[in-house]
């Protein structure tokens, strides 16, 4: 890791949100009309089917990433349970999910774009070769969101946030607009007459175990699959959100919730506005075709949509640049890859290098323009890696089972003094499940995939060869910080605070995973009197001491210590302490007007809270 500059705490909890929003929730835009090609009528229950996938890995994420809140998600959480190859298996599997993603959902960009300027479609000439004008136009979006990322963090958080808040607008818009003037509940169904696409579609690896609508649906629900990928983007950014133990487990549940919810809805709405068929055929485009048939106002209202589904995919296609740039920074800064890819930008912080290295692969993939082919790849990595984040979760339930969870799945058991989660277990079974649909139907995914695999893993082999080291070397786990056993939280006392109401607000708003060190901090100025100072910070430490014992005494870790200083000291020694939380206590009205302590500026990753008394 570089010593000079880190990432930047920079998201809240709205940018988490927008994040895994961003990158799941645009899928909907494209996957219902991929999804309606081979699932046909029952595509509303190859989504169902695959949001239980969806929903289970999900909430594993929740726990993980607050357990381990470092840039690399599933690469992090694997080396923990199984060391540096199975953590570098993971990293690369979703490596290979950010890269296709970054292609898939900027081809879906330009093809909405295209919709409102159809001159898009037209092929172009480039350097003598005849391209995709789809693909062209990808290609230039990922350019952009390259530039993008390189300036910063906050900068491409808050570009997703405005554009996610619009989607969300828009898509309620849609919704309601075509539930209640274009949706043909006799149309819908005689969708369910078709229980996958009776003919032999491309793409499709046939067994002829099934006839073949039925292994159709089953491609349809591992393609269903690519509209749920993409949770992990708010781990990945975890390193860089404010006050991670608050803010990741709330984003996660609120993101599930929104993108099951618009999946299932559209894809209903889909069919009993325009038919499987039609959807298939505007795979490119599904909502704006739904958008477009609302009476009056169609043809100008689908416009407006097609415009905001170019912007939502390009967010897609931004977070996938946020994604595979911290996985990569992550597997670099952890020894599994050059350390060249955990390379800072100096001023931008930044990892500049790992953003365009790997964001133009996806960007030459974009140059395609072939969706389909794409998004027939687009699981496998996913899928695997999900696989493995289930697997490791079991397993560190053991392995670090005294550590602090602010939050955890829900449904567990407790087995030989360990507690393992049903939600987990379900989330392993239904992945694997899944993957190996994956595997079995989808030859390029199955070949390319597979083959994706090997390279990583003669990459990896090649590397650690290089520096001398064993290929299962347990080099990468002594360097991932430890779970958090407690939160270190300074609790900021000023004279004249009535002590009992101190102890009050600690009781009833931190809880005892909190380790709290009692600063109290005496603000006296240079001219000050030499011994009303020293009397005045006897009296204010034998209070904190008072204080100091009654806590240990309700069973927290807790140590006091008397500052005397102005703020810029003050900062200091919250950072020599390495504390996670500064709390600040006053009554509401101090906070409400933002107060002294709302203004200060204090160290990069200490968030501040605020201890209310009456």
């Amino acid at each position: 890791m570089s010593k000079k500059v880190s990432l930047k705490r920079e998201i809240g909890l709205l940018g988490s949100f927008s994040m895994g929003f961003a990158d799941v929730g645009a899928d909907v835009f494209l996957a219902i009309g991929i999804v309606a090609l081979y699932a046909a009528g029952f595509s509303p229950l190859a989504f169902l089917i695959a949001s239980i996938c969806y929903i289970t890995t999900g909430l594993v994420y929740a726990e993980l990433s607050e357990l381990y809140p470092y840039a690399g998600g599933a690469q992090v959480y694997g080396t923990k349970a199984g060391g540096d190859a199975l953590g570098f298996l993971m990293g690369w599997a979703i490596l290979l999910d950010y890269v296709l993603n970054i292609a898939l959902f900027s081809i879906a960009s330009a093809g909405y774009l295209s919709f409102i300027l159809p001159s898009l479609r037209e092929d172009v000439q480039l350097l003598g070769l005849e391209l995709s004008g789809v693909g062209v136009t990808a290609f230039t979006i990922v350019i952009f969101l390259i530039i993008l990322n390189i300036i910063g963090i906050k900068e491409s958080s808050d570009f997703n946030v405005v554009l996610v808040l619009v989607t969300i607008a828009t898509e309620l818009a849609v919704l309601t607009l075509g539930y209640l003037y274009a949706f043909d509940l006799g149309r819908f169904l005689e969708q369910l007459n078709f229980f996958g696409n009776p003919e032999r579609v491309k793409y499709v690896s046939y067994t002829g175990l099934l006839d073949v609508q039925t292994e159709n649906f089953l491609y349809g629900v591992t393609l269903a699959m690519s509209s749920y990928i993409g949770i992990e983007s708010i781990a990945q950014a975890a390193e860089e959100t404010r006050n991670p133990w608050k803010h990741l487990h709330r984003a996660f549940k609120i993101g599930i919730v929104a993108v099951v919810f618009f999946t299932l809805a559209f894809s209903v709405l889909g069919l009993g506005v325009l038919g499987w068929e039609v959807l298939a055929e505007e795979a490119y485009n599904p909502i704006a075709s739904i958008a477009s048939q609302v009476p009056l106002i169609g043809g100008i209202f689908s416009l407006g949509v097609a415009f905001v589904a170019f912007a939502i995919n390009m967010v897609s296609t931004n977070t996938g640049v946020i994604g595979v740039s911290r996985v990569v920074y992550s597997m670099s800064r952890f020894q599994m890859l050059p350390k060249i890819f955990s390379k800072l930008h100096p001023t931008r912080a930044t990892p500049y290098i790992s953003i365009v290295f790997f964001s133009l692969i996806g960007g030459s993939l974009a140059l395609t323009g072939e969706i389909h082919f794409v998004a027939s790849l687009y699981n496998f990595g996913a899928l695997l890696s999900y696989f493995l984040v289930n697997l490791s979760h079991i397993r560190l339930r053991k392995l670090d089972k005294d550590a602090y969870r602010n939050w955890k799945t829900p449904l567990n058991i407790k087995v030989n003094g360990v507690e393992y989660s049903l939600v987990a277990v379900v989330g392993l079974i239904s992945t694997g499940i899944l993957f190996s649909l994956v595997v079995l139907y989808h030859p390029d995914g199955r070949v390319l995939g597979f083959a994706w695999v090997l390279i990583g893993v003669a990459l990896y082999t090649f590397y650690r060869w290089v520096k001398g080291w064993g290929v299962f070397e347990r080099r990468s786990v002594e360097e991932i910080p430890p779970a958090t056993p407690h939160l270190r939280t300074a609790v900021i006392v000023t004279p004249g605070v009535d002590p009992e109401k101190v102890l009050a607000a600690i009781e009833t708003q931190l809880p005892r995973i909190h380790r709290i060190f009692l600063i109290g901090h005496l603000d006296i100025p240079s001219d000050g009197r030499g011994k009303v100072a020293i009397d005045l910070a006897r009296e204010f430490d034998r209070e904190l001491e008072i204080l100091e014992q009654l806590l240990r005494e309700e069973g927290y870790l807790v140590e006091h210590r008397i500052f005397v200083g102005g703020e810029e000291g003050l900062m200091k020694l919250l950072s020599d302490l390495s504390v996670d939380q500064a709390a600040f206590i006053a009554p509401k009205r101090v906070f409400r007007k933002a107060g002294r302590w709302g203004l200060l500026r204090l160290p990069a990753g200490v968030e501040p809270i605020y201890l209310y008394i009456d």
